[in-house]
Formats: structure tokens, C-alpha cells, sequence
């Protein structure tokens, strides 16, 4: 299984998170999110906010349908307040 940071995901899904980020009025910094990668089609995504320390993980398959769990984990609290 092999690990990658954020900044190597492809740039469509990037740009996803950075829109949802704004949205939500956070800081991508207080972020980590990584992924592990299994195979051709088993991608886990992991996400841990560095100030509360909240983690949450999300199977991603082909397209990037995990961010919009991610967001709406954010807009529920699972990481902590949000400013929007």
C-alpha cells in the first residue's frame, strides 16, 4: 500500500477541497489528507484537522465523490466549528 500527500492528488480534486474550504470559511493548513492506495481501484482518504485533531477516513473510487462526504462532515461539526 502506498501513501501520498495531499499535493500530489490529481488537480480537479484538489481544487474540489480548496473550493470546500472556502466555503466553509477554513483553513486548508489546519488540514492534513493523505491517501493510501491498494490495488487499481481501492483508494482510502484519510483527513485529520491539526487543531482539534479530529480524524475521519473515505473510500474514493473512480472521481473524487469522497469530497463531498468531507464537506459534509465540515458542515455537521465532525471536525469543529466552521466559520460560514
Amino acid at each position: 500500500m502506498a501513501t501520498r500527500p495531499f499535493s500530489l492528488f490529481p488537480p480537479e480534486e484538489q481544487q474540489q477541497v480548496a473550493q470546500v474550504f472556502s466555503q466553509v470559511g477554513l483553513r486548508p493548513e489546519d488540514f492534513e489528507i493523505s491517501d493510501d492506495v491498494n490495488g487499481a481501484a481501492a483508494r482510502r482518504i484519510s483527513v485529520r484537522r491539526v487543531s482539534t485533531d479530529a480524524t475521519s477516513a473515505y473510500e474514493a473510487g473512480p472521481g473524487s465523490e469522497w469530497v463531498e462526504e468531507f464537506e459534509s462532515d465540515l458542515e455537521c461539526g465532525l471536525f469543529g466549528r466552521v466559520a460560514a
